[in-house]
C-alpha cells in the first residue's frame, strides 16, 4: 500500500511543535520561579538531630531559602545567631530552627538546661558575711566552710567540707555574672547528689561560710580541719582539780573466815548441855 504523500513531513513538525511547545512551557516556569524565588528569605534549619541542651555548632545547621509562606514566625535568618546558644528542646534534622528554642548563659530560661546529667542544683543561704560581702557571682568556684560540734569528742569543729563548687545563680535565680550585685539572699551551687545531702545536714547542724576561689584555681587541699586547740596554739590546758579534804587512807576490806569449832550447843529446857562432834 503507497504513502499518502507529505505524512512523514506532518508527524515531524508535530513532533517539532511539541518540543517547542514544552520548551516554553519549561523556561514559562523557571521564570516564574525564578521570579518567586527573589521573595524568599535564608532561614537555619537543621541538618541533624539536636537534644535539649546541647550547644548549637554550625555543623549541625544550615542557611537554607525558604518560601515566605513556609517561614515560622520566630524562626532564626542569621547563622551567627546560633553562636553561644543551647537547645532548650529537641530540634530534629530538617526542621527550622527558632528563637524559642534557643537559650543563652545570660538569658537562661531553667536551670534545668544547665545541669549536667547526674549533678543536682542546690541553693543555700546567703548574707554579707556567709558570702564573701556581696563578691560571689554566677560561674565563680567557692568551697563550703562548716563549723559543728564533733559527735565523738564533743570539740568544736571547722572543716572545709566541699571545694570547687561552681556557683549558677545568686539570689531569685540571677544567672548572669554581669550583674552590678552578687549574692545577698541566697547562692544555687552545682553539686553531685551525695555532696548534696552533705551540705543539706550541714546546712541544718552547723554554720557555713563561703570562700570564693581565685580564677582558675583547681587546687584541692586536704584538710582535718581545726578546732579550739588549734587556735590556743595546739595545747589545751588540763583542768586543775582541788580535793575537798584531806586524803583519806583506803579502806581495804578482807573476808573474814567463821571460827571452826568442833562442840555444839544443846538446850534442853533451860539447861544448855555442850556436844563433842569428834
Amino acid at each position: 500500500m503507497a504513502k499518502r504523500p507529505g505524512a512523514g513531513g506532518v508527524i515531524l513538525l508535530a513532533v517539532i511543535l511539541g518540543l517547542v511547545t514544552a520548551y516554553l512551557i519549561w523556561n514559562y516556569l523557571r521564570k516564574l520561579d525564578e521570579q518567586s524565588r527573589k521573595n524568599w528569605e535564608p532561614v537555619v534549619w537543621a541538618v541533624v538531630d539536636v537534644k535539649a541542651r546541647t550547644m548549637l555548632g554550625r555543623e549541625m545547621v544550615e542557611l537554607r531559602p525558604t518560601p515566605p509562606e513556609l517561614i515560622a514566625p520566630d524562626a532564626v535568618k542569621d547563622i551567627k545567631e546560633i553562636d553561644g546558644a543551647r537547645a532548650v528542646r529537641d530540634i530534629k534534622a530538617k526542621e527550622q530552627v527558632r528563637r524559642s528554642d534557643l537559650s543563652r548563659s545570660n538569658e537562661v530560661v531553667s536551670l534545668a538546661y544547665v545541669v549536667p546529667p547526674g549533678m543536682r542544683a542546690i541553693s543555700i543561704a546567703a548574707g554579707e558575711v556567709q558570702s564573701v560581702g556581696t563578691a560571689v557571682k554566677p560561674n565563680d568556684e567557692v568551697d563550703i566552710i562548716a563549723t559543728y560540734v564533733d559527735p565523738v569528742n564533743r570539740a568544736e569543729t571547722t572543716k572545709t567540707i566541699l571545694q570547687r563548687v561552681p556557683v549558677l545563680a545568686v539570689n531569685r535565680g540571677q544567672t548572669d555574672p554581669s550583674g552590678k550585685e552578687g549574692a545577698t539572699t541566697s547562692m544555687t551551687l552545682l553539686v553531685r547528689p551525695e555532696q548534696g545531702e552533705l551540705l543539706t545536714a550541714a546546712d541544718r547542724q552547723a554554720t557555713l561560710r563561703v570562700s570564693l576561689r581565685p580564677l582558675g584555681d583547681t587546687n584541692i587541699i586536704e584538710s582535718t580541719g581545726v578546732t579550739v586547740r588549734d587556735i590556743r596554739g595546739g595545747t589545751i590546758e588540763a583542768p586543775v582539780v582541788t580535793p575537798a579534804g584531806p586524803a583519806q587512807t583506803p579502806i581495804k576490806l578482807i573476808r573474814v573466815q567463821p571460827e571452826q569449832r568442833d562442840t555444839i550447843t544443846i538446850i534442853r529446857g533451860t539447861q544448855p548441855q555442850e556436844v563433842n562432834t569428834k
